[in-house]
């Protein structure tokens, strides 16, 4: 197993325009919602020297697929006003095309995810300083869920191409603060590969769900030595 630091991220506040057209004279969720990332290092035999398992696993798969960690947060205002947020949406579209034409590559997929469920006992402890990566790149983490305990936060899509995550407003769990996110995505080689995020919310007035949402213009490319 290794450690993997979390590192700083590069910030940008969210407009997240409704979804509803005409735009509604309803709530507003400028300036609550402030991404970081994403940042994408590759995954590389330096990389993992500390763990000759990981090593291996990594030459097995040299031929065919390359390996990317991917980091993103998300911060959500905690002193904002009413209408609180309900849930808020973490959404990666993961393509890739090949270099040579005539040739045919497969789609990307997030290998791991992390963290993948936590609730309102994970979310009391210290926020981790860093990730911790096992035998063939999944992450390792202690799960906090207790029967009958609600999930705030969930990994969702693992093993595909549309990966991300969902925060949930819960009874015991107020969405406010800042979640960090990390995947592995596993890329074919000889390909380039990309990631497209949105971010979407919901904020509930009554018995209304408002829903809002911005993706990037631009993609994130995920490169490595080939």
């Amino acid at each position: 197993m290794i450690d993997v630091i979390l590192p700083e991220l590069p910030e940008r506040e969210l407009s997240l325009l409704s979804e509803e057209t005409p735009q509604p004279s309803g709530p507003r969720l400028a300036g609550r919602v402030v991404l970081g990332g994403p940042v994408a290092l590759p995954v590389t035999a330096e990389f993992v020297e500390p763990d000759p398992e990981l090593r291996d696993f990594l030459r097995t798969e040299a031929d065919n697929a390359v390996y990317h960690l991917v980091h993103l947060s998300v911060t959500c205002a905690r002193d904002a006003p009413d209408p609180a947020l309900h849930s808020v949406n973490l959404d990666v579209t993961l393509t890739a095309e090949p270099v040579r034409r005539g040739t045919t590559v497969f789609q990307p997929v997030a290998w791991s995810m992390t963290p993948r469920q936590l609730t309102a006992e994970a979310r009391a402890t210290p926020p981790a300083q860093a990730a911790h990566l096992g035998p063939r790149l999944g992450f390792r983490e202690v799960l906090h869920t207790a029967y009958g305990e609600r999930v705030f936060l969930e990994a969702r899509r693992e093993l595909r191409s549309d990966p991300g995550w969902e925060i949930r407003h819960t009874s015991a769990a107020r969405i406010g603060g800042t979640y960090r996110l990390a995947m592995v995505v596993r890329a074919p080689r000889g390909a380039v590969s990309r990631a497209a995020v949105a971010v979407g919310a919901t904020v509930r007035e009554g018995h209304t769900l408002h829903r809002f949402r911005e993706e990037l213009e631009e993609t994130l490319h995920l490169t490595a030595d080939q």
